[in-house]
C-alpha cells in the first residue's frame, strides 16, 4: 500500500519553503493543507512573485490567514501517512520541502518520502520517462498540492497495477 504527496512552495530556490501540502491515498481520497509561514520556527521570507502569479496562484497573505500551523501540519501528515509502506513524490524538491517543514516543526516524519522515479526504476525496471508520459496523459498539472498528488498516484497506478 502506498500514497502520494506533493508540495507547492514559495518558489524554486534554496530559500523557498512549503506553502501547501497535499496527498492522495489508495482509495482516491486526499487532502490539501495550506501552511502558515509565520508559524515556522525558522525564518521563512523568500517569496517568488512569478510562482504566485503563474504557478500556484496562492498569495502570501492568503496562506498567512488560511494556513495551518507548521506543527499541526506535521502531526496531521504523520497520523495519515505513517501507516503506508511507501509515500511517493515526483520531485527532489518535494524531499527538500518535506525536510524544511519538519525541521521548522522540530519533528521527524513517521513515513519515508521516496522520489517515484528512483523507486520505479529500482523496484520495477520502469524508466522515469515512462512515468513522465503517464503523468502527462493525466492532463496539465493544476499546481495545487492535492490535485497534483492525485495525478501522481494515477500515473503510478497505470504503470504498476
Amino acid at each position: 500500500m502506498w500514497a502520494t504527496l506533493d508540495f507547492e512552495a514559495s518558489g524554486l530556490s534554496d530559500q523557498s519553503y512549503p506553502i501547501e501540502v497535499g496527498y492522495s491515498l489508495p482509495d482516491g481520497s486526499g487532502e490539501s493543507l495550506l501552511i502558515n509561514p509565520l508559524s515556522s520556527s525558522d525564518v521563512w521570507h523568500y517569496w517568488d512573485d512569478y510562482a504566485e502569479s503563474h504557478i500556484h496562484h496562492l498569495s502570501r497573505r492568503e496562506i498567512e490567514i488560511k494556513g495551518e500551523q507548521v506543527v499541526e501540519v506535521c502531526q496531521h501528515l504523520n497520523k495519515v501517512l505513517g501507516k503506508f509502506e511507501f509515500v511517493f513524490c515526483d520531485s527532489q524538491w518535494d524531499l527538500f520541502w518535506l525536510g524544511r517543514l519538519y525541521h521548522a516543526a522540530h519533528m521527524r516524519p513517521s513515513f519515508t518520502l521516496t522520489e517515484v522515479g528512483h523507486w520505479l526504476l529500482h523496484e520495477n525496471g520502469i524508466e522515469r520517462a515512462s512515468f513522465q508520459l503517464a503523468l502527462e496523459a493525466q492532463g496539465p498539472t493544476k499546481h495545487r498540492a492535492m490535485d497534483d498528488a492525485h495525478q501522481i498516484r494515477l500515473a503510478i497506478s497505470q504503470l504498476v497495477d
